[in-house]
């Protein structure tokens, strides 16, 4: 059956801007993957210092970078590691005490501004120049997932389920998040905090939506993945069988969806058939790390404290590294895989997994980003690092 097809982009997203970093983990496709050339041995090129813990990985949009930090704090710097604003957040509680805004979802950024989901529920979105707020949606739950964007490459286009959306010329740029208790999908306009559309709840979803090609995915805690198409129909429920929790992002690539499981697994899913691809069994130990996708190969990591790469076609393994910490998402820079565990930044190779380089940054840093090709992690001790070639 051909179906008309819908091109979902982020509005700059690392595989159209380079430098850019929009979501935790790349493009809104989740997939992880730069086309930055690194050193063998990076080298540390500046640290800025937030006065606060910082444990989600920061974005960019090419020209600024953002982050979280502790004490309810949104800051932006400039490429160079000096701050261009801060502003902070505060709410009054039921004792009526004013106290910081928790921000446990990572930040997104798009169309000149920057995304920050917290633990209130409450999505803000800040002008990306100056940090003042643009707009703010109380979603009435709680939201530790990253927001995700799209954009409908043809104002004529059908949804996957056939439905026709018409004119959308004001409402081309839609941002989408989760209400990780209900396990609801919010759809708003990007450029106004409007919603659009709202699902039903499936279940608590504690990670973040994959956003590619026609599909909106992500996992729960019913052990399945659910597809939905851009106009917020559900499509499928695709079970993934054991103890599968899914509480880690899903990256989306063509027709395939791949993401780690409670009980160790990677998996693969045809998001056309629903039907499951291949299973990598490698791990016993939980996998709720993002996986990287690139052509040949799907990098993810486990609690058992490995780093894995296997054959995108069937799962087989290709390679593992054993970091000796707990390893976050790891991300792909060309020909090299980049992977914080713990406090170590770690640089490997693509094809091998041999270890090129590793750095101690802090006791705990968090999943690397590519940003201007440099890799920028956050860290407990509130400060930010850059690693690349000195020029």
């Amino acid at each position: 059956m051909i179906r008309d097809k819908i091109i979902l982009f982020l509005a700059c997203c690392a595989s159209v801007c380079w430098g850019a970093w929009p979501t935790y983990h790349g493009g809104a496709d989740l997939r992880g993957v730069s086309d930055a050339e690194l050193p063998d041995k990076p080298e540390l090129l500046w640290r800025f210092n937030a006065g606060g813990e910082i444990y989600n990985t920061p974005v960019s949009d090419g020209e600024r970078i953002f982050f979280s930090a502790k004490k309810g704090l949104v800051i932006a710097l400039d490429l160079k590691g000096s701050k261009d604003w801060e502003k902070s957040f505060t709410r009054t509680n039921d004792a009526g005490q004013e106290m910081p805004v928790r921000f446990e979802a990572p930040l997104a950024c798009a169309d000149g501004k920057v995304f920050a989901g917290s633990t209130h529920g409450t999505l803000y979105a800040l002008d990306a120049k100056t940090g003042v707020t643009a707009w703010q949606y109380d979603t009435g739950g709680v939201i530790v997932g990253s927001p995700n964007m799209m954009g409908i490459d043809r104002k004529d286009a059908k949804t996957q389920s056939g439905k026709d959306l018409g004119d959308l010329a004001s409402l081309r740029s839609r941002l989408v998040v989760l209400d990780q208790a209900e396990g609801a999908l919010l759809c708003l306009e990007l450029g106004t905090g409007k919603l659009l559309w709202k699902t039903e709840g499936v279940e608590r979803c504690d990670g973040a939506p994959g956003v590619g090609d026609g599909w909106i995915v992500f996992g729960s805690c019913l052990a399945a993945l659910h597809v939905y198409d851009v106009a917020g129909k559900p499509l499928k429920a695709i079970e993934v069988g054991g103890d599968g929790q899914i509480a880690g992002g899903v990256a989306v690539d063509g027709k395939r969806a791949f993401a780690g499981t409670r009980d160790g697994r990677l998996i693969c899913a045809d998001l056309e058939t629903g039907d499951m691809v291949w299973s990598s069994d490698e791990s016993e130990e939980q996998t709720f790390s993002t996986p990287a996708v690139t052509l040949k190969s799907v990098l993810y990591c486990s609690d058992d404290g490995f780093v894995y790469a296997v054959n995108r076609k069937d799962g087989t393994l290709q390679w593992k590294f054993d970091t000796g910490g707990s390893p976050s998402s790891p991300v792909v820079a060309k020909d090299k895989v980049v992977v914080s565990a713990d406090g170590v930044l770690y640089v490997l190779g693509l094809a091998d997994g041999r270890k090129l380089w590793s750095k101690e940054v802090s006791d705990e840093i968090t999943s690397p980003a590519m940003i201007g090709g440099r890799v920028v992690v956050g860290a407990d001790d509130g400060t930010v690092s850059a690693f690349g070639t000195k020029k």
